[in-house]
């Protein structure tokens, strides 16, 4: 197989999309004026269609393991960016949550990996329920550095240890900071780690966020929990107007919430949608 030569183009630990990788290496190589083509890297790597390969750049479709590695060595890629760009091919494709979270977990690992530095604490942060409710709590509640006082407010409970890294965590993240009195108190700031990392930190939260839902059956009485559902069908256009209505619910939720000065306690409410069967189309009425 032929390969190009190395040179100082992207490295891939800076990446968390690999089709986002290969376009940028590519692109830097045409500026460097190599004579490179679709059709050479096809050639070269054993791609029959370099129609395929543009739908692979285009995330419409996906790469083997086998073929990322003819890949990484016709990118020159060293051993650690061979295993990495590999780690980074099934992140990208892993269709479960939990396949795609040890990929990502297994990225991490790497000491060259930019999510390291950039991702690995907003990741952290969705990972673990109580951090939301912990700034929430930080809201009602004035502290200093007696993290017991927060410790044990939390349902179900956490330590004092777990609440003190939690606030550390957001104020690294600039979603907690001091006020002029010293207590730490949420800042107006957001979380963005880029579609890959948020996609996946923020799944993690929902699935988080059900298993305290599951919980909540067992911990609470029934006139301090409400749990509703409806099955219902409804067409293409009517369940988008479901699900505005459910946004439009959620804005009010947060409005009763912003005008409430007297709360005192921190509520989790879940709003679900989702369908439980495959469509009935026309034809399938005939």
């Amino acid at each position: 197989m032929s390969t190009i030569k190395r040179g100082s183009y992207p490295t891939v630990f800076q990446y968390t999309d690999y089709r986002k990788f290969l376009l940028d290496t590519l692109a830097y190589l045409l500026d460097e004026g190599r004579k490179l083509s679709y059709r050479s890297i096809c050639d070269a790597v054993g791609i029959k269609s370099t129609g395929h390969f543009t739908l692979v750049l285009q995330g419409k479709a996906n790469i083997s393991i086998p073929l990322a590695m003819k890949l990484a060595r016709f990118l020159k890629l060293k051993k650690r960016e061979s295993d990495y760009f590999q780690a980074l091919v099934l992140f990208n494709q892993a269709k479960k949550h939990a396949d795609k979270r040890d990929y990502f977990v297994k990225m991490m690992s790497f000491k060259e990996s930019s999510i390291r530095l950039v991702s690995a604490d907003q990741y952290e942060y969705y990972d673990k329920w109580y951090h939301a409710v912990i700034r929430a709590l930080l809201e009602i509640v004035p502290v200093k550095d007696d993290f017991s006082v927060i410790a044990k407010m939390v349902d179900p409970p956490v330590s004092a240890d777990e609440v003190r890294k939690s606030i550390e965590l957001m104020v690294t993240l600039q979603l907690v900071k001091k006020d002029d009195l010293g207590n730490f108190r949420p800042a107006e700031a957001i979380i963005d780690s880029g579609p890959a990392i948020g996609s996946l930190a923020v799944t993690n939260y929902a699935m988080n966020m059900l298993e305290l839902g599951k919980q909540a059956f067992d911990r609470f009485p029934l006139e301090e929990r409400i749990f509703s559902w409806a099955t219902l069908g409804v067409s293409e256009k009517g369940y988008e107007q479901v699900v505005q209505e459910l946004r439009e619910f959620r804005r009010k939720v947060y409005e009763i919430a912003k005008n409430d000065a007297n709360a005192n306690r921190i509520y989790q409410v879940n709003i679900q949608a989702f369908p439980v069967s495959k469509p009935h189309d026309e034809e399938d009425r005939r």
